[in-house]
């Protein structure tokens, strides 16, 4: 008999002598209930056994999992070591592979912008040449009128000239019939040489309609210093403008002159004297043609004096003043090469 039924056993026949004695059917009652408390204990311990059995299963089954998760976890730790090599080796390659391809755009848009600038230049000149040839055109009227009008008026005195040696010859009467003595006929006076036919005042009048070269106009003096500009005379270009800026401060072109002298100091190298000049065009013409222009290049004078701050300002400003114009776009492009 196991040591708690002895126990319970124990306990019961001690209530029974303290309560006096008891009767046979009491016994077997509690005989009774004793083993059925025995075979319930007895059925507990089972369940606590088998409840211990699955208990060491289940703390087996979890010291395998936590050996598992841990060979899971150096696993992804050597992966993920593995993946970060992979991936900055494989930046380097593209860093690598993708630098001429950077070189070429940085050539592709530096010849870009020279071939937007020889395009400008090119449309500036031929914006220059229009209006000049418009006012060489006007000139050449005008004078081809003044020389028609004094045309007329020699025609009308070579007229007048003619009819006045008519007279002349007239007054001096018809020659005589020669004589029979075989005098011979007297030539009229209008078949002698033409010695005393003063035509010369016709050549005088010619030489008085030769007309005299006028002074240069600022139109003459600009486009002097554009055409030196145009063929690389840089020097000469930038003292042309100098003289026409001097000369001519208040002349629809002197906008135009102060532009092309900040290119002349900028194809020099003196950016700073360039970015100068690009401000006189902005402060003095905010509304001109060459504004956007100006701010563009002066931009680009800071970039080339390794000024990236200023840069990237003046390039933004362009952007934000004048969003659709080529200056613009090319600001943009440039922006993004710079990064």
């Amino acid at each position: 008999m196991p040591k708690t039924e002895k126990i319970i056993l124990l306990i019961v026949f001690l209530c029974f002598v303290f309560q006096g004695c008891a009767s046979q059917s009491d016994l077997e009652n509690l005989q009774r209930d004793t083993n059925n408390n025995t075979k319930e204990i007895l059925a507990l311990q089972r369940n606590l056994y088998d409840f211990n059995t699955e208990l060491k299963n289940i703390s087996n089954k979890l010291d395998s999992l936590s050996r598992r998760t841990e060979e899971l976890r150096r696993e992804v730790t050597a992966l993920s070591t593995e993946t970060k090599a992979k991936f900055a080796s494989m930046e380097k390659e593209v860093e690598v592979a993708s630098q001429p391809m950077r070189r070429y755009q940085a050539d592709l848009g530096a010849r870009i912008d020279k071939l937007q600038l020889d395009l400008q230049n090119l449309t500036g000149r031929f914006e220059e040449t229009k209006y000049f040839a418009q006012k060489t055109f006007g000139e050449t009227k005008e004078i081809r009128d003044t020389y028609q009008r004094r045309l007329e008026e020699l025609e009308k005195r070579v007229e007048a000239l003619n009819k006045s040696l008519e007279n002349w010859e007239k007054k001096a009467g018809a020659p005589e019939k020669e004589s029979k003595e075989g005098k011979k006929e007297e030539k009229p006076l209008s078949e002698q040489p033409k010695v005393e036919e003063k035509v010369p005042p016709a050549k005088e009048a010619k030489a008085e309609v030769l007309p005299e070269r006028p002074p240069a106009t600022p139109e003459e003096a600009y486009k002097r210093a554009y055409d030196h500009f145009t063929k690389g005379d840089i020097g000469s270009a930038k003292e042309g403008f100098k003289k026409f800026l001097e000369a001519y401060p208040k002349s629809k072109l002197a906008e135009n002159a102060h532009y092309w002298l900040g290119e002349c100091y900028f194809a020099e190298k003196k950016y700073e004297e360039a970015i100068l000049e690009f401000d006189e065009v902005i402060k003095k013409y905010p509304k001109g043609n060459k504004v956007p222009d100006a701010l563009y290049r002066q931009g680009l004078a800071f970039l080339e004096m390794k000024d990236t701050i200023n840069a990237k300002l003046i390039l933004r400003e362009v952007i934000k003043r004048f969003p659709k114009s080529d200056q613009a776009n090319r600001a943009r492009k440039k922006l993004q090469e710079i990064g």
